[in-house]
């Protein structure tokens, strides 16, 4: 795994933020374990969307970048 070095902000609702929360307090307790940093929840997910991403998906080429620029 490669250092974390970047960093992301997210803005969030307040209620956004309780429901978060309140998944990672629900996970935690049914898998008998600490709550996970909501910081290392939403890394998951988009660790999680990136795995379930085709290779094409993750790579740019000139025709792509051609569609978005005529768009």
């Amino acid at each position: 795994m490669s250092k974390l070095t970047k960093k992301l902000q997210v803005l969030l609702s307040e209620d956004e933020v309780a429901t978060l929360n309140r998944i990672i307090l629900n996970d935690a307790i049914e898998q008998g374990i600490r709550p996970i940093s909501m910081s290392a929840f939403i890394r998951d997910l988009i660790r999680h969307e990136i795995d379930t991403r085709s290779e094409d998906d993750k790579t740019f080429s000139k025709a792509k970048l051609k569609q978005l620029k005529n768009k």
